[in-house]
């Protein structure tokens, strides 16, 4: 084989293109995988990206690991694995609260689990500086304020809770603000339904801001590239039509400020499950990772989407944690955890 290889780019048509910037040939990673391993081999690939190599690896029989901080890397790869006629199940494990504890760590300077007055410190002025919110000394539960709007940030290792929340709306009324901006990377369930309408009786404007996990790439950070998304609303009704099963159906969901959205966008969404690409339950969520449990998603030869899952059958009665999450058609990620009990 001559020392230079001739591979075309990924044409416009081509089945394989997924449209994501750095996409490689499956030409490539073809030779490169056939000329390196055995079926049944392992192949891992730490920056995936669209998830090419996996893919196929797939194809060809080896086994595979794949890992990436973007979370449109992860929801790319994760649908083209799944569109693979012949394709084997997997498994995607999100790192969660360890991956951000570990980041914290590095980033602040804090190694032990406890969490140092001066990590603390250091952590909310990194995300106050992110949000472009001001420190505000002398407060409690308040950390900042951007315009006219005080902002309170929830721990890196915990969701943010309902009497968190409850305390800084009561600090907002006793200092007489008016608004209030909670960021945080995971939510209490049932807290939108129940804050929201609280602090609207008692004359605060609360807005739940999803921090997002590009928060810890230091590239995006450099960029200025980090957004924070106003927390979407997920309504979900679970059933357990007979003995030891369970199914979930999406009834609603809402994206909050869909006036941001181009327009373009906007003009072709008819219903409220149009910004809904792909769906996924965990049925058993145990306070760690997501366990991917039963998956719906489009494709571009299918757009439909069920908003009905299959039954899911548990192996003995209790109560249940069900984990349901969404990413959107803008790549968001909007989780909600409910109980349910299995008889």
């Amino acid at each position: 084989m001559d020392d230079v290889w001739d591979i075309p780019v990924v044409n416009s048509q081509a089945t394989e293109r997924v449209d994501y910037a750095t996409q490689k040939p499956e030409e490539l990673l073809e030779r490169c995988i056939e000329a390196s391993t055995e079926p049944g081999d392992l192949v891992a690939d730490f920056f995936c990206g669209s998830g090419t190599t996996l893919a196929v690896a797939e194809k060809r029989g080896r086994r595979w690991i794949g890992c990436d901080l973007g979370r449109f890397a992860i929801h790319t790869t994760r649908k083209r694995l799944m569109e693979i006629d012949s394709g084997r199940t997997f498994e995607v494990l999100n790192l969660g609260k360890y991956e951000r504890q570990y980041w914290q760590g590095v980033t602040f300077g804090e190694k032990s689990t406890h969490v140092t007055e001066q990590a603390l410190y250091e952590y909310l002025a990194f995300m106050l500086k992110l949000y472009a919110a001001q420190p505000v000394p002398g407060l409690t539960h308040l950390h900042g304020k951007k315009g006219k709007a005080m902002v309170h940030i929830g721990a890196v290792d915990a969701p943010v809770t309902i009497d968190e929340i409850d305390t800084a709306i009561a600090e907002c009324v006793q200092c007489r603000q008016t608004e209030l901006h909670v960021l945080g990377w995971e939510w209490e369930m049932g807290l939108y339904d129940l804050m929201i309408p609280e602090a609207k009786k008692r004359g605060v404007k609360l807005l739940l801001l999803q921090i997002p996990r590009e928060v810890m790439e230091q590239q995006a950070v450099d960029k200025g590239d980090i957004q924070f998304f106003e927390l979407a609303y997920l309504e979900v009704d679970i059933q357990t039509p007979r003995k030891l099963t369970a199914t979930v159906t999406l009834k609603d969901f809402v994206i909050p400020n869909t006036e941001l959205i181009p327009e373009e966008v906007r003009t072709k969404v008819k219903k409220w499950s149009d910004y809904i690409d792909y769906w996924a339950v965990d049925w058993d969520f145990q306070d760690d990772t997501f366990m991917q449990g039963w998956v719906t998603y489009r494709t571009r030869k299918d757009r439909a989407l069920a908003l009905t899952s299959d039954s899911h059958t548990y192996e003995e009665p209790g109560r249940y944690r069900v984990f349901v999450k969404v990413v959107d058609i803008f790549g968001n990620d909007t989780s909600q955890v409910f109980a349910v009990e299995v008889q």
